[in-house]
């Protein structure tokens, strides 16, 4: 009798460890989104060649030419925090969502921005798929913002 108890209790045991494992105490993968982004640089073009010199693709730092910085906080339960710092300071939030390296930012205001995630030599970007329009001295172009993580 006592080998049935001895088996009984091996049995609960080995199904209490086996529950243990189960695939769903398994962390999840965080998106590479994820994380404080901060503005790093603007790209330049659509500018007419007929300036002084040509300034299409050039990186610019929006700090220096406009006092204008940013930063993205994106959370893991899929909401975002941005904060503008120009002569004011304002925030902004909303969801998220990143599907094949585009991260989407809704906000909660309305409106959305989206954005390309790329990744080279351990430098993570996200960059504007829509330049804005930009206006260097008298020459109207456009920028491309980048931020990096």
């Amino acid at each position: 009798m006592k080998r049935y108890l001895y088996a009984l209790c091996f049995f609960v045991v080995t199904l209490i460890g086996l529950s243990a494992c189960s695939k769903s105490s398994d962390p999840v993968a965080v998106s590479p989104a994820v994380g404080r982004w901060e503005l790093n640089r603007g790209i330049l073009s659509s500018f007419p060649t007929s300036t002084t010199s040509n300034v299409n693709g050039a990186a610019i730092d929006l700090y220096y030419f406009e006092s204008y910085a940013s930063t993205i906080d994106i959370y893991s339960d899929n909401t975002f925090n941005e904060n503008y710092r120009s002569v004011t300071v304002d925030d902004a939030s909303g969801t998220w969502d990143f599907t094949n390296n585009t991260l989407t930012l809704k906000y909660d205001v309305g409106g959305t921005d989206t954005y390309t995630y790329s990744k080279t030599k351990n430098i993570e970007e996200l960059a504007t798929t829509t330049p804005v329009n930009y206006t260097l001295g008298t020459a109207v172009g456009k920028v491309q913002v980048i931020y990096r993580k």
